[in-house]
């Protein structure tokens, strides 16, 4: 969960960025993200496996709060044309990226992804 919430800060400001630029420099952004993939795949794994066994887990809950209050301020200092602007998403990356994600998307996608794998771990 962390990891999702830490990678939502950068999302936020790729998001913002890529707004500002022709539909096609993000289309082609996100083809190259989506050639990358398996590199991606194993750094993801990588970064999650080592995080979660170096990591202290009260530095964890420490950075994870810190993380969420962060989130939540900029959160309530959106608005509805803030919420709806986006940018193309590799959807190859992730099951819940879609072509196009908005910043409203990417405000509730780290606790589907969560959901997900959760769901993964469930034995019921």
């Amino acid at each position: 969960m962390l990891l999702g919430l830490l990678i939502m800060r950068a999302l936020l400001a790729l998001a913002r960025i890529m707004a500002r630029l022709p539909r096609w420099a993000g289309s082609a952004w996100a083809r190259l993200l989506n050639a990358g993939t398996k590199p991606f795949d194993v750094v993801n794994f990588a970064g999650s496996w080592l995080g979660g066994s170096v990591m202290p887990r009260r530095a964890m809950v420490v950075l994870c709060d810190r993380t969420i209050a962060a989130l939540h301020r900029r959160l309530d200092r959106e608005n509805e044309n803030s919420l709806a602007k986006g940018m193309p998403y590799p959807t190859r990356w992730d099951p819940f990226f879609r072509e196009f994600m908005t910043v409203a998307d990417l405000y509730r996608f780290p606790v589907q992804h969560f959901d997900f794998h959760r769901d993964q771990l469930s034995l019921s």
